[in-house]
């Protein structure tokens, strides 16, 4: 009998109920592997995937403003952001403007035609979150929420997880 088939064979790989023994952070990131593939085929209809909605979101609410800002805010590297604005860039749905001040940076502005498009990519991802949260009572989804941005303040370096409100976010 070949390797492969004595780990098929083995009777204790399928004892486990499915769920069972799985991490938290697994249990994450299967969430967010999910929402993003829900994400990028809602978006399809549009031409764009879910990153390139997560940078015309977070240029449209002023998370960041350029590239280095947005690798930052989305945890992606230079190379790959630099490709992903391009392509945004010749669709016309953001412009790069060099600062006046220091011609080494650019910035990074929605395009009218992103502006115009924005309601529309919202409303789908707003849909893909509902998708997600379906059978969850309102209470459910707001503990979900205070329990991730905890999760999120937690991670953050010593001093960066100060609460503005006292904690009570």
């Amino acid at each position: 009998m070949s390797r492969r088939n004595a780990i098929k064979a083995d009777p204790r790989a399928g004892a486990q109920a499915p769920d069972e023994g799985l991490s938290v952070g697994y249990l994450m990131s299967r969430a967010r592997a999910s929402l993003l593939s829900a994400l990028d085929a809602r978006l399809e209809q549009f031409g764009l995937n879910a990153m390139q909605f997560a940078v015309l979101k977070h240029l449209a609410h002023g998370d960041a403003d350029t590239a280095a800002d947005l690798c930052r805010v989305m945890y992606y590297d230079g190379g790959s952001m630099t490709r992903l604005l391009d392509r945004l860039e010749e669709r016309g749905l953001l412009r790069r403007e060099r600062c006046r001040e220091d011609r080494r940076v650019v910035y990074l502005r929605v395009a009218p035609n992103g502006r115009a498009l924005l309601p529309r990519l919202m409303s789908a991802a707003s849909g893909v979150i509902e998708t997600h949260l379906a059978g969850f009572s309102p209470d459910e989804a707001e503990m979900l929420r205070a329990y991730l941005k905890r999760m999120i303040e937690n991670g953050q370096p010593a001093g960066d997880n100060q609460h503005s409100d006292g904690g009570k976010s």
